[in-house]
């Protein structure tokens, strides 16, 4: 089996409330589990605004979440993602082996600063 590391972008809809977007992301996570996938990180960005308005929105919440999946699942995910009317766009790509790294050590960069 052929494991792949991934990032996804989350551009979710202001109308949610903070706890909503925990939730959004929990049943994400729900999803992880039950594909047998591995969580890495999540990092919440808060609301934002947009460079040009989506669906008639000029701001968004934004999430960013890293995670371990066998292709075969992602399939699963993509559903998930366009099934959910709360997600406004959103970007999933693969990360080589260098860029999770790269990720990674920024993320113990940014801790040892905190």
């Amino acid at each position: 089996m052929n494991i792949n590391s991934y990032e996804l972008a989350l551009v979710i809809s202001p109308e949610l409330r903070a706890e909503e977007i925990d939730a959004l992301i929990s049943t994400f996570e729900d999803l992880l589990k039950e594909k047998k996938s591995k969580q890495i990180h999540i990092d919440k960005w808060g609301i934002k605004k947009l460079s040009y308005p989506i669906d008639n929105f000029i701001e968004a919440a934004y999430a960013f979440i890293i995670f371990e999946s066998l292709p075969s699942d992602i399939i699963n995910i993509k559903n998930w993602i366009n099934n959910s009317e709360s997600i406004l766009r959103h970007l999933l790509i693969k990360l080589t082996h260098s860029e999770l790294k790269h990720r990674e050590d920024n993320l113990l960069n940014q801790t040892a600063s905190s």
